[in-house]
């Protein structure tokens, strides 16, 4: 099947289907991410064009499911990652006027706000867990350098969380004092 079959499959589809796709993703998450999740299940559909049954309502469906599955999955990681940031925190005197949510929102903030390289890196490490050797070979970089750029990124991160006032976790307290 070549691209422009494959176009207009989609389009056929997109006009048939893309309503009650998202109506489905509607009844089970918010508007942004269902109009993202609606995006996601198309781009699959025309690579996979040539594999999905007739009529696609019952494909396109169970990929809207699969897609927003691991959307939560995501946002539950990214939490889970907040709340081991945090939960590493070393009292600070000016924590005396924060919660723990305040503290968690800082983290994400300042980890939403250092660049894409280093929140990478960073989400390798507390995230996904990975060893040195594993966060390397997934960066395709050296071991020597991805511990540098861990560092930095450390480092960086932890600034930011100076800078607004909030505790910095402990892992990211030695990137600073170094």
């Amino acid at each position: 099947m070549d691209d422009a079959d494959r176009h207009a499959r989609l389009e056929d589809w997109f006009r048939a289907y893309g309503d009650r796709v998202l109506a489905y993703l509607l009844h089970r998450t918010d508007s942004d991410t269902a109009q993202d999740v609606l995006q996601e299940v198309f781009v699959i559909a025309f690579r996979k064009a040539n594999v999905v049954p007739e009529p696609a309502i019952g494909w396109l469906l169970a990929t809207a499911r699969r897609v927003l599955a691991n959307a939560h999955r995501g946002a539950r990681r990214r939490e889970q990652l907040t709340v081991r940031l945090t939960e590493h925190s070393e009292p600070s005197a000016q924590v005396g006027h924060t919660t723990e949510d305040d503290s968690s929102g800082a983290v994400a903030e300042a980890l939403a706000r250092v660049s894409p390289a280093d929140r990478e890196v960073l989400t390798l490490s507390a995230w996904y867990e990975l060893t040195t050797d594993e966060a390397a070979a997934a960066l395709g970089c050296s071991r020597s350098a991805y511990s540098v750029r861990l560092h930095r990124a450390r480092r960086r991160l932890a600034e930011r969380l100076a800078t607004a006032g909030f505790p910095i976790p402990s892992r990211l307290t030695e990137a600073v004092n170094e």
